[in-house]
């Protein structure tokens, strides 16, 4: 079957984003290496292509936002096909796929945006505010240790930027693991601790990815939620 083309109006899409590729595809090969910046590169243009032919404007998203996940996503997969057993960089790589999963898992619960947000400001604010606590939880995730999920920064030789990452978090972090039923352990062991991956993982479950990707976005949120602050108390005769 002959590749569709691109009328001009997905080729202007593209053309605006284009930019961010190599910013992407940049910050990518910082995190985790791995491949040439050619190689995230041809990965991302030929994912931002795909991205302008299935992009539907009439849902109010944004090209932009749309094709980030996507042009993301592939230079993601283009380091697992190349080095499906990466090892120096693997709690990076994960950190990625955790974060990319989250990101997924908001687009799709995203209200109708068609004509607009019907989300009050303070509704959007909380939920941007949760996305942050869920990325923040994934990070953590990825880079907390299977023997020892109590470790903090400055136990072990870790990189400069998970020292940044807050301890109380860690600890509250992994509190949370440890409440967590057989199931979630199991998929927590899975994709931050072995080398599976959605579809490793739900082909080894003979289940379809979508049941396993609904089960991550559920632990995450969970995970989560333990991260969100305290509510003030309340003021009597208020």
């Amino acid at each position: 079957m002959e590749p569709r083309r691109l009328t001009p109006e997905q080729q202007r899409w593209v053309e605006q984003v284009t930019p961010r590729v190599l910013e992407i595809a940049r910050a990518v090969r910082h995190r985790i290496g791995t491949l040439s910046l050619d190689d995230y590169l041809s990965a991302g243009n030929e994912a931002l292509v795909r991205a302008a032919l299935r992009y539907d404007p009439t849902t109010g998203v944004p090209f932009q936002a749309f094709a980030y996940l996507r042009v993301r996503g592939a230079m993601i997969d283009a380091v697992r096909a190349q080095h499906p057993a990466v090892r120096q960089q693997r709690r990076a790589l994960r950190a990625l796929e955790a974060t990319q999963a989250v990101f997924q898992a908001a687009e799709q619960a995203a209200p109708d945006r068609a004509q607009s947000d019907p989300r009050t400001v303070r509704e959007r604010v909380d939920a941007a505010a949760d996305l942050i606590r869920q990325t923040t939880a994934a990070v953590l995730l990825a880079r907390l240790e299977p023997a020892d999920p109590e470790l903090l920064p400055g136990d072990t030789a870790e990189r400069a930027d998970e020292r940044l990452l807050a301890a109380e978090s860690r600890a509250l972090l992994a509190r949370a693991i440890g409440r967590c039923d057989p199931e979630e352990r199991a998929l927590i062991e899975a994709l931050y601790f072995g080398e599976h991956t959605m579809h490793t993982y739900a082909a080894e479950l003979r289940v379809n990815v979508s049941t396993i990707s609904r089960r991550h976005a559920r632990l995450i949120r969970k995970l989560a939620a333990h991260l969100a602050p305290d509510p003030p108390p309340s003021q009597p005769g208020l």
